[in-house]
Order: structure tokens, then sequence, then C-alpha cells
């Protein structure tokens, strides 16, 4: 094995035992981080090959569920074909099971909701009663960087407390500790390819009152 190669490995072992230890300390050497970040290189090459098997494992899964399932109607459908036939409603085997007929309403089943949702409103201006099948959804969303800042005054105002005190659950927020990142660049990426930020935790929290300073709750 050549030196450089018995290096790199010695060097990721390194890596992997301060993983292991939770232990995120400084390297012997600031030349080494190149290695650091083609590892992490690795990682990203690792994470973007599962996210799409895991894409194509799914849909795989779905149509085999989708083939299972026609082929499951189908059966059905010879069994009542079977009964009818044999002018029967119902057989019963012992320790088995039964299986009889029943005769079902046809049924209405909406393929575009979102146009039936237009004939709908239209009906309804012209008179027609649709309350029980209209039904009007209002949904929330937080924008976290606003919601940051905002529970950054209110601490700092001293209002934290008691908008928190009128909540149902106890634990709703959670306030992480101000921390150092670190940018990323490769250099096949291209000038203005958005740099990958790693977290690095930092022991001592450091406090400010720039709201800005805090891009996440």
């Amino acid at each position: 094995m050549e030196e450089s190669s018995y290096e790199n490995v010695f060097r990721r072992k390194e890596l992997q035992d301060m993983f292991a230890a939770g232990d995120a300390k400084s390297l012997d050497d600031l030349y080494l981080l190149e290695d650091v970040a083609l590892t992490i290189k690795e990682f990203d090459k690792k994470i973007s090959f599962y996210k799409d098997y895991k894409k194509k494992k799914a849909k795989d899964v779905s149509d085999e569920i989708k083939v299972l399932e026609n082929k499951k109607e189908f059966y059905k459908t010879i069994m009542v074909t079977t009964l009818v036939s044999n002018k029967e409603k119902s057989i019963k085997f012992p320790g088995s099971c039964s299986i009889s007929t029943r005769n079902q309403k046809a049924t209405w089943k909406v393929k575009d909701e979102e146009e039936f949702i237009a004939v709908l409103k239209e009906a309804q201006k012209a008179g027609e009663d649709v309350d029980d099948v209209l039904e009007k959804v209002t949904q929330y969303n937080i924008r976290k960087r606003e919601a940051n800042k905002l529970l950054l005054m209110w601490e700092e105002s001293g209002k934290l407390e008691g908008f928190l005190e009128k909540a149902k659950s106890g634990d709703i927020i959670d306030k992480e500790p101000a921390k150092t990142t670190v940018s990323i660049k490769f250099l096949e990426q291209e000038e203005d390819e958005e740099m990958e930020e790693i977290d690095i935790p930092v022991k001592d929290e450091v406090t400010t009152s720039n709201a800005d300073k805090y891009d996440g709750i």
C-alpha cells in the first residue's frame, strides 16, 4: 500500500473515532482539512444516491401495490360472476371463509377536485346549497426567519414567557445556541453556486441583540 493511501485511511479512521466519541477536536495539521472536505463530498454523493434510490423504491412499491389492487378487484369479479352464474348469493367454507354478494348503489368519484370546486362555486352563485359539500379551509404557515426575529424581540423585551404561558403545551419552541459555520466550495462548482454550510457547535454561548444573527429556530 502506498504511503499516501495509508495516511488517507489513517486520517479517516481518526475522523471516525472522533465521530464515535462525539468530540470534534482540532486536527494536527491545517492542511488535513482538504481530506475532511473531500470526505464530506463523498457523503454528499452517497446522500444523493440514497435519495434517488428511495424515490425509485417508493415508486416501485406503489406500482406493485397498484398491480395487486387491480388483481384483487379482478378476482373479486370472478367470485361474483361464479356466484351469479350458480344463482347463489353466498357460500360458506367451514373453518376457512364465507363469501357473499351484496348490491351496492352507484357512487360518484371526483377525479379533478380543483375543477369540481369551480363547478360547486358556480352552482352556489346560482342558488344551490353546496355548504355540506364545499368546505373552506384556512391554513397558516410559519415564516421561520421572521418568527425567529419576533421571538428574539419578545425575549429581549421580557414578553416571551407571558405569551408562552398561553400555550396548551409547554414544549413548542427551542433556542439553539450560537455557533460558527464553515463553507465548502469544490473547484468544479460554478462561481455562483451556493456553498454548503456545516454547523460547528460553540461551547460558550454568544449573546447578541442583532436578530439577523439567528437564522433558525
